[in-house]
């Protein structure tokens, strides 16, 4: 009997004793399991959760038209662990092909020669690879088998289901013109960081922002089927929209090449501008920079000379000088003024025309169409100094343009108190201060409409991935002269290519004004060089003015050839922009204003 207890007594000892352990080990499983779970799962998905970030795809950039000129183009990186080849005797298993049951080995050898056939390489190379990062680090994660292949190579390369292989985007901006519009569209370093043009000014617009999304490992490297996560959306960029027309402006950018070869010009520009509007439907630029192939272009030539290289505009600038005298009814088109061809108005001051002449009884219209200087200046200057200082601000000269751009120059205009008696005479002829050819473009472009001045525009605006479009504001239009004087002016132009470039400048069907320049340069040592830039600004139709052309030549070998040369290149980017926009012809007819007082 007392065995008898003792053993009941043992067996209760032993089940309390059960039932303890079991009550400690529930109470602790459920302090872990629940009191405690959400701070062991974060730890444990710190160290299991691989964080992976997804890029936001920089925008596109496109022409007026839609067109593409920048995109992004998506290739990715292929990697491997190094250390994981080995894992499991360097064998994995994947789903037997189509038609077969349950699993196949595969081993490393055998990815090596599957993946080399995709990629190009050789089982030997990628082997190397996996060798040399063993070397240096037997604990190696991570290396390159190849960076930027294809989608359909990707693909491929998913489906050998190779566990110690992976795969990263590689964004890579690509421009599928070329250099076409390269100078306004900009470039990246090559790490994606935008350097210049427009890829660098609408940065805000074009970047994308990234969004992260997490998995979980297990011991082998091997992310864990169904543990893919997305924690932040990643968000592409928006579209810059441009004025540009991109047909335009490769048939601009073909014809500057080929008159910078034929003449020996340091540079020449062109540029075309709605006149309703102000957009520049084309700047063309020699050697314009191909975005994606920096190397093959000339470095000094990468930026948008157009908008950051003011030279002194010359005689195209008579038309902001007769414009102020029309307005301020200082004269008329018909006033007479007889014009010698040299004069020294006060000592120490003196200017002539650009050829030797007898002293011709000019009209106003006369001495703009002969683009006498010494008319111009006595003229000009009976307008007081600060008033044309005044007008020639209201026309946009001597305050930084708008477009779009990272940088757009100013040119140099210093204030009336500051100009010296030879400068006060030679501003009216296009002497003594600087502007670019946009700048130049937008005088005529306020002629053109009418004597309103509508800030040039190369960036429309941003539009985002939800559709919503933001403009770009580049100023408010300012009335400079009136309807009255503009067409003054207009009727003025048409006379001076009446007169002296019929034979440059028809085009069958359409009438067309314009106005040479032949602007004096400096030579950096206080003097003027002796060779010139030789500019023509254009509005047409002259009836019904829509567009706006300039094209500057700098430096060319000949005097001659430069200024015809400027009227010629003129007429083949109308001749392009009436092909294109279908620009209706010309209706009237043309009466041309006395060049000679009776």
């Amino acid at each position: 009997m007392t065995k008898r207890v003792k053993r009941n007594a043992r067996s209760v000892a032993a089940m309390v004793l059960v039932i303890l352990v079991t009550v400690i080990f529930s109470a602790r499983l459920f302090q872990i399991q629940v009191v405690q779970a959400s701070a062991y799962n974060e730890v444990s998905k710190d160290k299991r959760a691989v964080p992976v970030s997804i890029p936001g795809l920089r925008g596109d950039i496109a022409d007026r038209n839609g067109v593409v000129l920048a995109s992004t183009d998506e290739r990715y990186d292929v990697q491997l662990s190094p250390k994981n080849t080995l894992v499991r005797d360097g064998v994995f298993y994947r789903q037997a092909p189509e038609g077969q049951s349950g699993t196949v080995a595969v081993t490393t050898e055998e990815a090596y020669a599957e993946i080399a056939e995709i990629t190009g390489q050789t089982a030997d190379e990628l082997r190397d690879i996996v060798d040399s990062a063993l070397a240096k680090n037997k604990k190696s994660d991570f290396a390159y088998v190849q960076r930027e292949v294809t989608l359909d190579q990707l693909n491929a390369l998913k489906a050998l289901k190779v566990p110690w292989l992976t795969f990263a985007p590689n964004y890579q901006r690509f421009y599928p013109n070329g250099g076409v519009a390269g100078n306004l569209i900009g470039f990246s370093s090559s790490d994606q960081i935008p350097q210049a043009g427009v890829e660098r000014s609408q940065d805000a617009c074009l970047a994308g922002t990234d969004g992260v999304e997490t998995y979980e490992k297990g011991a082998d490297g091997v992310a864990l089927p169904g543990s893919h996560v997305v924690r932040e959306k990643a968000e592409n960029g928006g579209t810059v929209e441009l004025t540009i027309d991109r047909d335009l402006q490769w048939q601009a950018q073909q014809l500057v090449d080929e008159y910078n070869a034929r003449l020996g010009t340091e540079w020449v520009y062109a540029v075309l501008m709605d006149a309703k509007t102000g957009e520049l439907l084309a700047v063309a630029e020699d050697g314009s920079v191909d975005p994606g192939d920096l190397n093959a272009g000339d470095p000094e030539k990468r930026e948008a000379r157009s908008f950051v290289r003011p030279y002194e505009p010359g005689s195209t600038h008579k038309t902001v000088t007769v414009a102020t005298l029309l307005e301020e009814g200082v004269a008329t088109p018909l006033t007479p003024y007889d014009t010698p061809w040299t004069m020294q108005p006060e000592a120490g001051v003196r200017f002539s025309d650009w050829f030797e002449h007898a002293v011709e009884p000019w009209t106003l219209t006369g001495i703009y169409v002969k683009s006498s200087n010494v008319g111009t200046a006595m003229l000009g200057t009976q307008v007081p100094a600060k008033t044309r200082y005044e007008y020639m601000r209201k026309f946009g000269l001597g305050e930084s343009t708008d477009t779009g751009l990272p940088l757009e120059d100013s040119g140099l205009l210093y204030k009336p108190e500051k100009w010296d008696a030879q400068t006060s005479y030679n501003v009216t002829f296009g002497q003594g201060f600087s502007s670019t050819i946009i700048q130049t473009a937008g005088v005529y472009q306020t002629i053109a409409n009418g004597g309103v001045r509508i800030p040039p525009k190369l960036v429309k605006g941003c539009r985002a991935q939800d559709g919503s479009f933001t403009p770009h504001e580049s100023g408010d239009p300012v009335n400079v002269v009136s309807q009255e004087t503009a067409s003054s002016i207009l009727q003025m132009m048409e006379t001076l290519v009446d007169d002296t470039w019929k034979d440059f400048l028809t085009i069958p069907g359409y009438r067309i004004g314009g106005k040479t320049g032949t602007g004096e340069q400096s030579d950096g040592q206080g003097h003027y060089r002796t060779d010139y830039v030789h500019s023509f600004a254009s509005i047409f139709p002259i009836d019904d003015p829509q567009y706006v052309v300039v094209a500057s030549l700098g430096f060319p070998d000949s005097y001659t050839s430069g200024t015809t040369s400027s009227v010629s290149l003129v007429r083949e980017i109308e001749e392009a922009a009436i092909r294109t926009l279908q620009v209706a012809p010309s209706t009237g007819t043309f009466e041309p204003l006395p060049i000679y007082s009776e």
